[in-house]
Parts: C-alpha cells; sequence; structure tokens
C-alpha cells in the first residue's frame, strides 16, 4: 500500500486544485495557477462579454476576472464572500477565473485519471480533460486551454488591458 509520502514523490503525480463551480466539482492542475485570491473587488468592463465579470487590481497587475460558471454555460450568481479568484497564466498575461469555493489542493495520480463523458452535471464534456474519482465524488478536471481559449479572450479586449 502507497503512502503519501510514496505518492507525493512518485513522477506520475500532479496537484489539483479542488473546487465548486455550482454543484460541479471540479479540479486544475497546480501548474496553470500563479495563486488563489480572496479579493472580490471586480471592477465591471462595459460592453464585455458576458462571461467576463471585469477586471481586478492584483498588486499592480490588471487581470481580467472570467465567471467560471457563465463560461461552463451555468447560471451566473452575485458574487458572495466565500467565492475565491484562480489566477492562471495564459502566455505572459493572468486571468482570474471566478468560483465557488475552493476546497483542497490534492496529490493525483496520472492513472487515477480517467477521460471526461459527454456530460458532467449538465456541463459538456469538451470543457474538462478528464475525471478524477475521489473517495465519495467525482471531480472534472477543467481543460484551461478549451476554456479560455485566445481568441476569445483577444475578443473581451484582453489584449488591451
Amino acid at each position: 500500500m502507497n503512502t503519501a509520502h510514496d505518492i507525493l514523490v512518485s513522477n506520475d503525480v500532479r496537484e489539483i486544485i479542488i473546487f465548486t463551480v455550482g454543484d460541479l466539482l471540479c479540479g486544475l492542475d497546480i501548474s496553470h495557477a500563479q495563486e488563489i485570491n480572496r479579493n472580490l473587488s471586480i471592477t465591471p468592463v462595459p460592453q464585455s462579454p458576458d462571461y467576463v465579470r471585469g477586471v481586478l487590481n492584483l498588486r499592480g497587475q490588471v487581470i481580467t476576472v472570467v465567471d467560471l460558471r457563465v463560461k461552463l454555460e451555468l447560471d451566473s450568481v452575485d458574487i458572495s464572500p466565500g467565492m475565491r479568484i484562480i489566477v492562471v497564466r495564459t502566455g505572459t498575461d493572468g486571468v482570474g477565473l471566478l468560483v465557488d469555493s475552493v476546497d483542497d489542493i490534492v496529490p493525483v495520480r496520472e492513472r487515477d485519471l480517467t477521460p471526461p463523458p459527454s456530460n458532467i452535471g449538465g456541463v459538456r464534456g469538451e470543457f474538462f480533460s478528464a475525471v478524477y474519482k475521489m473517495d465519495s465524488d467525482l471531480a472534472a478536471i477543467v481543460d484551461i486551454e478549451h476554456v479560455l481559449e485566445r481568441d476569445e479572450l483577444n475578443a473581451a479586449g484582453r489584449n488591451d488591458v
């Protein structure tokens, strides 16, 4: 039986941030994340796409905040204190993903990931790269490249921010 130490030092392990978006449990490879932020002081941007909640000043860097609920075609909700922004790197820029909560960071072995089905909790499977079976639930691993397609961010004015 593998111990937690054995899992952490294995070459086929990655750390996954576990978070919620609506009723959906999701994951994101930590290598994509720059930080998890509690600052929810988002400034709306007029005439931006519906999935852009606005921009956030992060220590002098202005980042676009994307409502992950809207990108996954779920209903948007008002911002609440438990929400978090996961700042991800996209080339040289940072983009914030607004999520309902961040629950944990867990080590995941590659062999414990399976291909996503065509639909996960009412969300099209194309937004996910894999599914991770946890003890009592499934976490859909977000395909960050697909969710944040470059053309859409440029159309949102991201190249001018």
